[in-house]
């Protein structure tokens, strides 16, 4: 072939190419993989966001962020921060994967308003997105849908193979922050501990001259005092649970309490008296109620085991007296 005839055949090359992409252009066809469509449920700019609503039959999650930046639950509780950070992060990193299938889309569609999550974001009173939330039976594909809308998409993290309707699933207790009370010795008025088959196993921690003391302890180890004192710093739970919402633990909690433990500090939030019941069998949870609130908690029992001192346990001891004692159960 000669380099006319090459020149020619190039030509008419790039002329079907062009005319490919001609005809693309002006059908006018969009593939929801095009970077524009990936995000139509993204909201790029979070730090708008002062409100997200969660919507399911029966229940509400509401969070706002107030003036300080604090995510508050329901306009009652504090939020945990780091779990409105993932939904956030969520809200600005989803896409969509593909649409559905045009032979299931109907189905879906009405499977995802009567039994999905309405998301409604909000920033500044104006809504910025809404759109509805849920996953197929076995939590593999996740499916959003625009709220005046009736085409579901499959919906990604792009990098994460995350089920990412399973945040708008969350029950509203575990939206909670976990945090229970904080203290240290500086702001402690006292703690009281008291077992309530072990009377004389029980000890109060007071407030005293420089440092607090174990009344009725002499002579006092101060390092396992203020040691035990450390572990109210950041006392958390590992879950809260409502009155009615499990069984087992109904049962326990209308059973005696073996075990209380009341905290004073000088701020009144950090007040509070934990009640807790014995362990069930092969159950690694333990129950506690919190007094103040008529709280139910769970916390994981070797976690927390530290809490369950005696007195004798504070009382220094040389090598030529080792501790003799028996711990009671909880």
């Amino acid at each position: 072939m000669n380099r006319r005839n090459k020149n020619i055949t190039l030509i008419v090359i790039l002329g079907i190419l062009v005319l490919i992409s001609l005809t693309l252009a002006l059908t006018g066809r969009r593939d929801f993989n095009t970077l524009a469509d990936k995000g139509i449920f993204q909201v790029q700019d979070t730090a708008k966001i002062d409100q997200i609503s969660i919507k399911s039959k029966g229940y509400e999650i509401l969070l706002k962020k107030n003036n300080d930046g604090i995510w508050a639950l329901n306009d009652k509780y504090k939020a945990g921060q780091n779990i409105v950070k993932v939904l956030l992060a969520i809200l600005k990193d989803v896409e969509v994967m593909r649409k559905v299938p045009k032979n299931h889309a109907g189905e879906i569609a009405e499977k995802i308003k009567n039994e999905g999550y309405l998301i409604s974001v909000y920033g500044n009173d104006q809504l910025l997105e809404s759109f509805y939330s849920l996953g197929n039976d076995t939590k593999t594909l996740s499916w959003f849908m625009q709220e005046n809308g009736n085409f579901p998409m499959v919906v990604h993290i792009p990098g994460y193979q995350s089920y990412v309707a399973g945040i708008f699933e969350i029950p509203l207790n575990d939206w909670r922050d976990r945090l229970i009370l904080s203290t240290n010795y500086r702001t402690l008025r006292s703690i009281s501990v008291s077992y309530s088959q072990f009377p004389e196993h029980g000890f109060e921690i007071i407030s005293g001259f420089d440092i607090p003391i174990v009344k009725d302890v002499q002579p006092l180890d101060t390092a396992k005092m203020m040691s035990y004192i450390e572990q109210f710093g950041y006392l958390q739970a590992d879950r809260f649970i409502d009155h009615g919402q499990s069984g087992h633990y109904d049962s326990l909690a209308n059973t005696p309490h073996t075990v209380t433990i009341a905290v004073k500090d000088i701020d009144e939030k950090n007040t509070k008296t934990l009640l807790f019941f014995p362990l069930l069998k092969d159950d690694p949870m333990m129950l506690g109620l919190i007094k103040e609130d008529d709280q139910l908690v769970l916390f994981s029992a070797n976690r927390i085991q530290g809490l369950f001192a005696v007195k004798s346990d504070f009382i220094k001891r040389n090598s030529k007296n080792p501790p003799s004692k028996q711990k009671p159960e909880k």
